[in-house]
């Protein structure tokens, strides 16, 4: 699955324009300097939703979920795969207000934001608000 998902976000990148990273696990980072970087994100999340379905069989997909073992070794029905998004758009007037810090933390909420979501989501938070 996590190659499935980095051939999606290589696939939709301008490698002139945007940067994809793996951070570990399946967190992944995106920075997307391409004026369409919305559309881009919104094909991402339905690149990755059409790709994932061939890892599931037919009664999984009709159902919405699987059945397998935890952790703990208990049966436990697990929801598909979903994608969350979590973007922070950064505007050049706003950047002169933002540490490394400050704008890791923005990236967390941000992620925080999509992964509360059911299925597949994403979530901006805008940083315009913060040159005011």
């Amino acid at each position: 699955m996590l190659l499935c998902l980095a051939q999606c976000l290589n696939e939709r990148v301008d490698p002139s324009r945007d940067f994809v990273g793996h951070i570990g696990g399946d967190d992944f980072l995106l920075v997307l300097g391409s004026v369409d970087w919305r559309k881009r994100l919104n094909q991402l999340l339905e690149d990755f939703q059409a790709q994932c379905r061939r890892f599931y069989h037919e009664e999984h997909l009709q159902a919405g979920c699987f059945v397998s073992h935890n952790r703990q070794g208990k049966r436990e029905e697990f929801p598909l795969l979903s994608l969350s998004v979590g973007v922070v758009h950064l505007h050049p007037q706003s950047c002169q207000h933002l540490d490394a810090s400050q704008l890791a933390g923005m990236a967390s909420e941000a992620k925080r934001h999509a992964k509360a979501v059911p299925g597949y989501s994403l979530h901006i938070l805008d940083t315009l608000s913060l040159s005011a």
